[in-house]
């Protein structure tokens, strides 16, 4: 096979990874709250990163170690977000906007690496956007603000992954600065939910906690969603190496399909007419991105 053909491979992997990661994600955080799902899914997603850095070592310099630091609070700020919005709406509506994602990353393909651009592709990349602006609406045509931490969430992991993409062409590896920026984001989210907890003991009454053996279930869930996490993200590291990002930020631009088929048969999920529009718009632009 060509270089072609694996980042295909890895791209699709990738996006399935990430659809069946975003449909799993309501049980644990309804369950466990966004603060211990956002931990655990961090931490033991370490574990496949650290892994692939041990089979593929190589040397880091201070400069990319730093870029990958700044990444990581990125990546971290984008979990809680995401987990803050899914928290209130249904699972599809919330991760169609990842929309925003793969059309950021191709924009960063397109400036930042050199990589072409048609104008079919500038008028899909704004037909993302305009379809997400739709999603947002809800059956009296007002924005559903709640779907705005999901927004910030995409633009926030956009903002991870273009430089995470600059570190990966300036190193040459990607496994390296995924474990640092993964190790960053887990430690930054943690000092954030320990300081936030101490401030909610002295401002808040004692909760009652549900027994951990009726945890045990989203506890598993949130640890699988961590490793799968860690697999979509090594996939899309590997694409990041060569120059078709563009290309391979258009074909996990699909995910949400998978979203939505997950969370309809979970989930029950159920979307306003104008939503659907919406997200049939963003779908169909972003598999024609992916082909041309």
């Amino acid at each position: 096979m060509d270089l072609m053909q694996y980042v295909i491979i890895a791209a699709l992997s990738a996006s399935i990874l990430w659809g069946f990661e975003d449909a799993l994600s309501k049980k644990p955080v309804s369950r466990l709250g966004i603060s211990p799902t956002t931990i655990i899914i961090l931490v033991v997603g370490l574990l496949p990163f650290a892994i692939v850095a041990i089979m593929y070592p190589a040397p880091i310099t201070f400069f990319a170690i730093a870029m990958s630091a700044v990444a990581g609070l990125f990546w971290g700020a984008g979990f809680m977000l995401i987990y803050k919005s899914v928290s209130t709406e249904n699972v599809t509506s919330t991760y169609v906007i990842n929309e925003i994602l793969p059309a950021i990353i191709i924009i960063f393909g397109i400036i930042g690496l050199g990589e072409r651009i048609s104008v079919l592709n500038a008028v899909l990349i704004m037909v993302i956007f305009s379809g997400a602006t739709v999603v947002m609406l809800d059956g009296n045509l007002r924005f559903n603000l709640r779907l705005l931490y999901a927004v910030l969430a995409n633009v926030s992991w956009g903002l991870f992954w273009v430089l995470m993409i600059e570190v990966i062409h300036l190193y040459g590896s990607f496994a390296e600065p995924l474990l640092v920026a993964r190790i960053v984001a887990a430690v930054a989210v943690i000092a954030f939910f320990a300081i936030l907890s101490r401030h909610a003991r002295h401002t808040h009454a004692k909760r009652c906690f549900p027994s951990l053996r009726s945890l045990y279930v989203p506890i598993f869930m949130a640890a699988l969603i961590g490793i799968v996490d860690a697999l979509g993200n090594d996939a899309f590291g590997f694409v990041s190496t060569t120059s078709f990002v563009a290309i391979g930020a258009g074909i996990i631009a699909i995910s949400p399909i998978f979203v939505a088929m997950l969370g309809r048969l979970f989930y029950k999920d159920e979307l306003k007419p104008l939503q659907w529009a919406g997200f049939g718009i963003m779908v169909m632009a972003a598999i024609v991105l992916s082909l041309f």
